[in-house]
């Protein structure tokens, strides 16, 4: 009975150490390498199939994809290459391993095929600088740094980069290149901190903060005004480049600030002023006299700030004012021309248009320079008996009640309509949450102190000029600068915010020296006096606002205060392309 497996054991072997013999240096059958096969092929021509085919994987394009982007190379440009002496000892010994595994991996041959693995070799610092030097595929760090608040600066934190993961990106394409697949690899990132922590320069910012929040009151020959915290903020400079970054002020900035905010103050030659005359700019002033400041009045405000002494006025010396100096500096802006002009009614001779013609009175001939910014709050400050504001009627908290300075906010929204259509930008901005039909539907201002604010700014290369002028019944706000923004307001589109409207407006401005862009304007208005977007309530006594950075007291005399629950109306200059 063991005599017939036998005999069949003996000829399979018998066959198997002729047919081994015949094949020793071949490839064993139906071997395949790279997709090709190469079973039968002698040592020599092995060598060449796996030269050939080194040279067309170096050749190759590989992807490599990632969530920082995409981008391709040629394998050889990354370092990768076939190791060829590897693969041919590979191929080589398929179907060889273990002397008794042996004749059944050639039974097996007879009938199956398989794949030997080639092998690849990848130049680490080589890939690694191709994947590092693609911009495209790497984020670089940000260290941390500083912007101005509304009445401080504020930590801007670091971000940290990323860059492609070297060691996963080889792994990546040792595995595609070996299985033959398409040559697309995703590759892992891996995070670059930033060379500073946060805590560093938030230490810096608060050092800093202490001389922001000091009262600082200074005076040039008879003028005197109060330097706000905002403007103080903006003397410092963070220095990175140094062992050791630092937080300091800068003696340029404070004079170049100085002499700005110090202009009425000067005399003759030094002070001037713009006027409108028939609808033509001009600019006003005289020879001689005296502009701010010496040098020495840095020193002076560097002293008062280190040491916390803001009660006092600080007496800053004057310095001869070079002739047309100021008129030069008022030419410089570049105010030639009226760039936009709106109009709102009112009914005469009742308290509120008082305060809208004393606000509008007092912000009267204002400037910003490019890229500066004209806060209404800080241009006015809180309205008062003793500044000429008399009881007028405002809204708190959905309800219509009146105190001093009430009716303001009409002037708000005529200038924030006449900015809207000169191109300007705004930091901060405030609908209404009741419409009233004497303004624009979706695209008007509130206005409380201190908050919610008006904020202006100046996003063009010119300087802007507010000249207002009211009626009996109207008040007018027209803007002068030089034209270089022609704007285009859409139609106001609605969407319900619960039993509430919200308003959108779309502006497109087209500018001269810039691609046209778009930005949006946001209302929300309540769906009846009284009560909130959900059907509450709302409570005039209460006086937390959803809208200010922290919570304030709103003033006398405003428009509109919000309140938890109420229309949030201040979102500004959205979704810009």
């Amino acid at each position: 009975m063991l005599g017939l497996p036998t005999l069949i054991a003996v000829l399979v072997l018998s066959v198997w150490v002729v047919d081994a013999t015949i094949h020793r240096d071949r490839v064993v059958r139906n071997v395949k390498i790279a997709g090709e096969t190469v079973g039968g092929l002698s040592d020599i021509a092995l060598r060449a199939r796996v030269d050939a085919i080194a040279d067309r994987l170096a050749d190759t394009q590989i992807v490599i994809q990632s969530e920082l982007g995409d981008a391709s190379w040629v394998a050889s440009d990354l370092g990768v290459s076939l190791d060829a002496i590897a693969t041919f000892e590979a191929v080589m010994n398929t179907r060889r391993e273990g002397l008794l595994n042996r004749p059944i991996d050639w039974l097996s041959a007879l009938t199956s095929s398989t794949a030997a693995e080639i092998a690849i070799n990848i130049d680490l610092p080589t890939l690694e600088r191709s994947l590092h030097s693609n911009s495209r595929l790497r984020r670089a760090p940000v260290d941390p740094s500083i912007r101005i608040g509304s009445n401080r600066l504020e930590l801007v934190p670091g971000t940290a980069g990323q860059l492609l993961d070297v060691e996963d990106a080889a792994a990546a394409i040792t595995t595609v290149l070996q299985e033959g697949a398409a040559p697309t690899v995703q590759v892992a990132t891996i995070e670059v901190p930033t060379e500073l922590n946060d805590q560093t320069i938030r230490e810096l910012v608060a050092e800093a903060n202490r001389s922001v929040r000091t009262p600082l009151k200074v005076r040039l020959n008879d003028y005197e005004t109060f330097i706000a915290p905002r403007v103080v903020a903006s003397w410092f400079v963070l220095d990175l480049e140094g062992s050791q970054p630092s937080l300091s002020l800068e003696t340029p900035l404070i004079l170049d600030s100085l002499e700005e905010l110090l202009m009425p103050g000067n005399t003759g030659a030094g002070q001037a002023q713009f006027e409108i005359r028939d609808g033509t700019v001009k600019i006003i002033s005289s020879d001689g006299g005296t502009a701010c400041c010496q040098r020495d009045a840095v020193d002076i405000v560097k002293t008062a700030l280190k040491m916390g002494m803001g009660e006092q006025v600080h007496v800053l010396p004057n310095r001869p004012a070079a002739p047309r100096e100021a008129v030069n500096r008022l030419e410089a802006l570049g105010i030639v021309e009226k760039v936009a002009s709106f109009t709102t009614q009112y009914s005469c001779c009742v308290g509120r248009v008082t305060n809208i013609q004393k606000f509008a009175e007092m912000v009267s001939g204002t400037w910003v320079k490019p890229d500066g910014r004209l806060s209404l709050n800080e241009t006015v400050g809180r309205r008062t008996e003793e500044k000429g504001f008399v009881p007028g009627g405002f809204i708190s908290k959905g309800h219509l009640v009146e105190d001093i300075g009430g009716g303001v906010s009409q002037f708000a929204t005529t200038i924030f309509n006449a900015a809207v259509r000169a191109g300007l930008d705004f930091d901060y901005y405030q609908a209404h949450s009741i419409y009233f039909e004497r303004y624009p539907y979706g695209l008007e201002a509130t206005i409380s102190y201190p908050r919610p604010d008006l904020v202006i700014t100046n996003p063009t290369p010119y300087g802007v000029l507010i000249w207002n002028s009211w009626t009996d019944e109207s008040v007018t706000v027209d803007i002068y600068s030089t034209s270089n923004v022609e704007v285009t307001l859409q139609e106001p589109t609605e969407e319900p915010f619960d039993l509430c409207t919200r308003v959108r407006t779309e502006r497109i401005r087209t500018w001269q020296d810039r691609p046209a862009e778009s930005d949006y304007f946001f209302a929300t208005y309540r769906p009846d006096e009284g009560l909130n977007c959900d059907g509450t309530p709302s409570d005039p006594d209460q006086t937390t606002t959803t809208i200010a950075e922290e919570p304030e007291q709103p003033d006398q005399g405003s428009d509109d205060s919000q309140q938890e629950n109420s229309p949030t109306t201040t979102t500004s200059i959205a979704n810009q392309n």
